[in-house]
């Protein structure tokens, strides 16, 4: 996982994106990402990427909004989320 969280970083990090990495004794990862006033919560482990948007309404959730299990699909997603 933690492969997958470098490919995270060097995407967000040219784009000066806010985002914190929490790592976890379970072997999961989870990366806090700030875009304008939106909150994003990508959640790694067991080779499966998750993301969702945090809001009011929806709150934090250990279950992802979507969830998926290759990274060329997962990839497609966040560069959507970080280029809005």
């Amino acid at each position: 996982m933690k492969l997958y969280i470098d490919k995270i970083s060097e995407l967000i990090k040219p784009k000066e994106i806010r985002h914190e990495i929490h790592s976890f004794d379970s072997g999961a990862f989870m990366v806090d990402i700030w875009i304008n006033n939106d909150f994003y919560c990508i959640q790694l482990f067991e080779k499966q990427f998750g993301i969702s948007k945090v809001t009011e309404e929806t709150g934090f959730s250990t279950i992802p909004d979507k969830i998926y299990t290759e990274w060329e699909s997962f990839k497609i997603e966040l560069e959507k989320v970080i280029n809005e």
